[in-house]
């Protein structure tokens, strides 16, 4: 599971999205257009031992930033696509807890 920067080139949203590979591309957010392109962003640099640590918690920090801007349904669809593509516990409660409405 990779983690890109997205443009829509119809709305102009900037968003966050997880992708099987790195030359998937995916459709707006906002709009739901297909006509997105991938941003340049810098490179993450993982210890080997705390690759899945990085990974969960820049998926917990993406899911916090769409409950901050009251986004439920975006945060929800967010950690279910993480719950499938990452195999870890901490990453299936966090989109449990959403289906439940609790959100913490």
């Amino acid at each position: 599971m990779l983690l890109f920067e997205f443009q829509c080139d119809d709305c102009g949203l900037i968003f966050e999205a997880l992708t099987e590979s790195a030359g998937s591309l995916v459709s707006c957010l906002h709009c739901g257009s297909p006509r997105t392109r991938k941003l340049v962003s810098a490179p993450a640099v993982h210890m080997k031992d705390s690759r899945a640590a990085s990974q969960i918690g820049r998926i917990e920090k993406r899911v916090k930033g769409y409950l901050l801007d009251g986004k439920v349904s975006d945060a929800t669809r967010f950690a279910d696509k993480a719950a499938s593509m990452v195999k870890s516990d901490r990453v299936k409660r966090i989109a449990d807890k959403l289906h439940h409405g609790t959100g913490k």
